[in-house]
């Protein structure tokens, strides 16, 4: 039960007693008990748009599973690639452009074919909406080891890294930073390898069939999954921007932005990504059964979907995360109305006590 200046709330249910009360009391306490429902207005608002963002997070995931299985396991007859002098062409829409980035190195660029873009840059690589500007800080993905990056149509774009400049300090969480040296590409039994990348010459292999040996060559390291652009990447389920990791110095404290991105990916990795047919977690498979009502075949039972099954459901996922990036633009307008009208209230408020203190002052200042 709250308690504002003699008026007891509870249930939702507010008893104000104008007889009880003040003028000035009781105009303020209207105030705030409305503004006690437009606070929770906002917050209802704010909570709905966070659960769907997480409900597109998961489809994202499941898109990429879905390329990964229709696309993961081609065999080409012929190279699809190509080069052009510093760009590289890929499938679907998908290139790379490599440029001198001034200090003895080179910066490259992969967009897809909505204009987003994945940067290369102060062993940083920086993911860029089409149009957009960003920090660097707030949203790039530190290179400290060697990642593999999954485009949505199922290529592989893995990143091998040097030794970092300086060890990884967990007290201050500097130092860990390394050079991309090497990049492979793969998509079923074609692929191609660009090597010196930290110098200012790389070199750009031709495309060839030799995928399947490039790929058992090189270390994949940890994974991250396309979700929706070259914009948005996914790590162990979650956005990029949305990951946390315990602080090291304190277990109580979690740490997130760039130095929770350095605390996750600063361990070098073993890992070897199959290109086979993903499986579908319990977690998941909850979401669009309860959560989304899609129904799906699952041949298994287990969300072991074949290939088939995941080019099946691929266009429902399409479609449900259209619908909540839909539904979470009219929220953001409701958000906003909420919290103009949320403002207005309170300076209504402000407004109103100013009346009040100055009639009272001109009341005393007429009785001298």
């Amino acid at each position: 039960m709250n308690n504002v200046n003699g008026v007891n709330t509870s249930n939702d249910v507010t008893t104000l007693n104008p007889a009880e009360m003040s003028q000035q009391d009781f105009i303020a306490a209207v105030y705030l008990e409305r503004g006690e429902m437009l606070d929770a207005e906002v917050r209802r608002i704010i909570g709905e748009m966070d659960t769907s963002n997480q409900y597109i997070d998961t489809i994202n995931t499941l898109i990429g599973k879905a390329n990964v299985a229709e696309y993961g396991t081609t065999n080409y007859s012929a190279p699809t690639w190509s080069t052009n002098g510093n760009n590289v062409i890929l499938d679907n829409g998908y290139g790379l452009n490599f440029q001198p980035d001034g200090n003895g190195g080179t910066t490259f660029t992969i967009l897809d074919a909505d204009g987003n873009q994945l940067i290369y840059q102060n062993q940083t690589l920086i993911p860029v909406p089409q149009g957009a500007t960003v920090d660097a800080l707030e949203v790039g993905i530190p290179v400290m080891s060697d990642m593999s990056f999954i485009l949505d149509d199922g290529t592989e774009i893995t990143f091998g890294t040097g030794t970092p400049d300086t060890p990884f300090n967990s007290t201050d969480f500097s130092g860990g930073l390394a050079d991309i040296t090497t990049i492979t590409i793969k998509r079923g039994n074609q692929g191609m390898t660009i090597s010196n990348i930290d110098s200012a010459t790389p070199t750009i292999g031709a495309p060839n069939l030799n995928g399947l040996a490039i790929d058992a060559s090189d270390n994949d390291g940890y994974i991250l999954l396309e979700a929706g652009g070259m914009h948005a990447w996914e790590y162990n389920g979650s956005g990029t921007g949305s990951i946390t990791e315990t602080n090291p110095n304190d277990p109580a404290d979690q740490v997130s932005g760039y130095f929770a991105r350095k605390l996750a990916f600063e361990q070098d990795l073993t890992n070897e990504f199959s290109g086979s047919i993903p499986f579908m977690t319990q977690k998941e498979i909850d979401l669009l059964t309860e959560e989304l009502r899609i129904s799906f075949s699952d041949a298994s039972g287990t969300g072991n979907l074949t290939q088939e099954e995941w080019v099946a459901l691929k266009d429902s996922l399409i479609n449900a995360r259209d619908n909540l990036n839909g539904n979470n633009q009219l929220q953001t307008v409701q958000l906003q109305r909420a919290m103009q009208t949320y403002n207005q209230n309170y300076e209504a408020m402000s407004n109103s006590q100013q009346k009040i203190y100055s009639l009272l002052r001109d009341i005393i200042s007429n009785v001298k």
